[in-house]
């Protein structure tokens, strides 16, 4: 089972909200990536503050970022799929 606190579902569609009303792009968080962020990562925890503290925040990163976190390509994430079960023959 996978799962996303709404808290942060609602973050993330207020930040893509604002963006596509100004006709603005958001971009990879990695820096200094400029690709388009096409993942929203929920617990991006990693050091922050010159690395002195660690920073737990969503984050917004481009597919490449995606990859080389999960250290393989993101798997396709329908809204919905009905998977078939075997029928009769």
């Amino acid at each position: 089972m996978q799962y996303v606190d709404l808290n942060i579902v609602r973050y993330a569609a207020g930040i893509l909200a604002a963006a596509d009303e100004l006709g603005e792009t958001i971009y990879c968080e990695v820096q200094p990536c400029e690709g388009r962020a096409e993942y929203l990562i929920p617990d991006a925890t990693r050091p922050g503050g010159g690395g002195q503290d660690i920073e737990q925040r969503p984050a917004m990163v481009c597919r490449e970022h995606a990859e080389e976190m999960l250290g393989n390509a993101p798997e396709e994430q329908p809204i919905f799929r009905r998977l078939e079960g075997p029928g009769e023959e």
